[in-house]
């Protein structure tokens, strides 16, 4: 237990060059997973996922070819100005401005400001949920009255106009699809090739939408671009379709092109659709990918809400077993972060810091079995988040294992790594009930249409479409698609999350 098994890998590497972007073939060989892959190439998980899109929601089958970005320089995107405080605060405003300095915490500083609890904290200060740092401000209640004020949820937090979300309803909407179709490549059937089948299958997704919201109160229209993956190709579709022509932009897919198309004055009518890049959401625009610190945020609600409720204490045989929060990570420095911002709620933690080679994970056999553990893994290398679980099996302590959409989500995690588990509950933004008359009326109706079955990317189109039209068209704030569910915040990031827990060969939802 705890020790990693090397394998014996024969990889095979075809270096390519087309229209200027370099990349590796990779074909997948016994014991590959995404994260494995990433971490020997250098790059991210996203950066995988998102040059091999065509291979989301399947796991990786030994012989399958994927693409390797190669590693290179950020694109230079013009800084986003932020708004501009005009006005000294004063002691009349009821708030003043707070510098944060090295050892603060959100915790320390919610409990020290007087905050009853982190949610309130966090609404006064949404940035400190996902970008605390050194130096950053922050807006501290001052007198009594104002912390009351504080925990209310309409108080804003965006003052400028450039960023923004318009709420003003209109009845003609204007849709420019800026989508990697890679035509020159599926003519010419290059490597790339393969990628121009998932921007068909979402402008599909997106065409079906729209067919079913033009009605005599609405009129919608959409143009598609192919902006290929290069930044003068986006500049060239941009000039062309001038973006102020438009009340919704729908894309790009890919991280790079949605960093540039950030700088432009209309950004903040920019959906950016399927991108996981974290650096997305400090950006003036919306986004419908749900960042992953949103879903531990609702695992951490759902625990805390439950100690509320007085379910502190189970019932056992011998007496009554307590609750404590048991988180596992391997050692690194985003570890210490999470631990000081996102798990800062949880009152005195049990901690394990796993080094390399894994060894303190034994020591979860030996855990004592008169504490029910809330158990949190926190690291999305799949080959660790197994062995934390085969050692824990191994002893008789009782634990509920709480996870997220991103953590097993296309990341080499199958059905069968749960129904070995008694209690798993996650927290997905995106999930497909194909049994619910929503999905089966879509389907049906992309047959029709199509003469096809609908694919992943092209229900999370329909979803998207759905949703940014009705919003514009009808106010709609919060809704759930055939895949996707949408709750953006003021800022237009994408805030969904739904509890689900796996029973019966399933995930069952258990949230409203």
């Amino acid at each position: 237990m705890g020790i990693k098994k090397s394998i014996c890998m024969f990889v095979l590497l075809l270096t390519s060059t087309a229209q200027g972007q370099i990349f590796t073939e990779h074909i997948v060989v016994k014991g590959n997973t995404l994260y494995s892959i990433s971490k020997s190439y250098g790059i991210t998980v996203e950066a995988l996922q998102e040059a091999n899109l065509q291979n989301s929601g399947t796991p990786l089958s030994i012989g399958d070819t994927l693409l390797i970005p190669a590693v290179d320089n950020p694109v230079p995107i013009e800084e986003v100005q932020q708004p501009q405080i005009t006005a000294a605060a004063t002691e009349e405003s009821g708030y003043e401005m707070y510098k944060v300095k090295k050892g603060d915490s959100p915790a320390d500083l919610a409990k020290e400001w007087g905050f009853t609890n982190m949610r309130a904290f966090y609404r006064l200060n949404p940035d400190a949920r996902s970008d605390w740092k050194k130096g950053m401000i922050l807006v501290k209640p001052v007198l009594s009255g104002t912390l009351d004020q504080s925990t209310i949820d309409s108080v804003s937090t965006i003052d400028s106009t450039d960023t923004a979300v318009s709420t003003e309803l209109i009845d003609e909407v204007k849709i420019l699809g800026l989508l990697p179709f890679f035509l020159k490549d599926y003519i010419n059937q290059t490597p790339l090739a393969k990628r121009s089948p998932l921007a068909l299958s979402f402008r599909q997704g997106m065409e079906l939408a729209i067919e079913e919201l033009n009605d005599s109160t609405r009129s919608i229209s959409v143009t598609f671009a192919d902006t290929y993956n290069q930044t003068d190709s986006l500049r060239l579709v941009i000039e062309r379709n001038p973006l102020d022509s438009f009340n919704l932009i729908v894309g790009p897919l890919y991280s790079k092109r949605v960093l540039e198309i950030s700088k432009y004055t209309q950004a903040n009518k920019v959906v950016s659709p399927l991108s996981k890049n974290s650096d997305i959401n400090a950006l003036p625009l919306q986004n419908s990918s749900v960042a992953e610190e949103y879903q531990w945020q609702a695992i951490i609600d759902f625990i805390q809400e439950r100690r509320e409720q007085g379910e502190v204490l189970l019932p056992v045989a011998n007496g009554l077993r307590t609750h404590q929060t048991l988180i596992v990570a391997q050692s690194k420095e985003e570890t210490d972060t999470a631990i000081n911002r996102i798990f800062s709620v949880f009152d005195n933690p049990q901690l394990i810091k796993v080094t390399e080679g894994w060894k303190e994970n034994e020591r979860l056999a030996f855990l004592d079995s008169m504490v029910h553990y809330d158990l949190i893994i926190y690291d999305n290398d799949p080959a660790f988040m197994l062995d934390v679980l085969r050692n824990l099996r191994a002893g008789t302590a009782s634990y509920t294992w709480y996870t997220v959409g991103h953590q097993i989500v296309d990341n080499g995690i199958t059905q069968d790594n749960f129904t070995r588990e008694k209690d798993v509950m996650c927290a997905f933004s995106s999930y497909i009930d194909y049994r619910s008359e929503a999905a089966m009326t879509m389907v049906q109706s992309f047959r029709e249409k199509f003469g096809a079955q609908p694919n992943d990317y092209a229900i999370k189109g329909y979803d998207v479409a759905q949703f940014y039209v009705r919003k514009l068209t009808e106010g709609t704030g919060e809704y759930r698609g055939i895949s996707l569910g949408f709750k953006p915040n003021e800022q237009g990031k994408n805030t969904y999350t739904e509890l689900r827990v796996f029973q019966d060969l399933e995930w069952r939802k258990i949230n409203p």
